[in-house]
């Protein structure tokens, strides 16, 4: 079985090192990011679980980064580590694809609990579905035949 993949796009160097040690010792693979050119280049080559995104990384916004990783992955899991939030930019986040949202200063816990949740929840999409048993009136119509 292959191990999810973590994407980090993140300019700040502390911030890199402790996702990277999180999802490290929690037998994940990690990929960083330092722009959004490079983020969009590692999703073009490689296929990635989840990515988080800095509000801002060498001062390109967050929503840009998510177009761009949108343009290249739609179904992309992205979570956005944020210092200062405000309704009007999660809202604008979540708008343009953002599944959640992590404060600053970092929870081990926190991050990887949601890292987990939105896995788990991506993996569940992608299960076969159950096949549903017919409805009584198409019973009916096979009886009856």
């Amino acid at each position: 079985m292959a191990y999810p993949r973590i994407l980090i796009i993140e300019d700040t160097r502390q911030t890199v090192d402790d996702l990277r040690d999180y999802f490290e010792l929690e037998g994940y693979e990690t990929e960083v990011a330092l722009n959004s050119q490079v983020a969009v280049s590692i999703i073009a080559e490689r296929k990635m679980s989840l990515a988080l995104i800095g509000t801002e990384v060498h001062e390109v916004p967050a929503i840009e980064i998510i177009k761009g990783l949108r343009s290249v992955d739609p179904s992309l899991p992205i979570i956005v580590i944020y210092e200062n939030k405000s309704k009007r930019t999660e809202a604008a986040l979540t708008k343009a694809g953002a599944q959640d949202f992590i404060a600053k200063p970092l929870d081990k816990n926190i991050v990887l609990q949601k890292v987990k949740s939105i896995l788990e929840l991506k993996e569940a999409e992608h299960l076969p579905k159950e096949p549903s048993l017919p409805s009584k009136a198409i019973r009916r119509r096979v009886k009856k035949k």
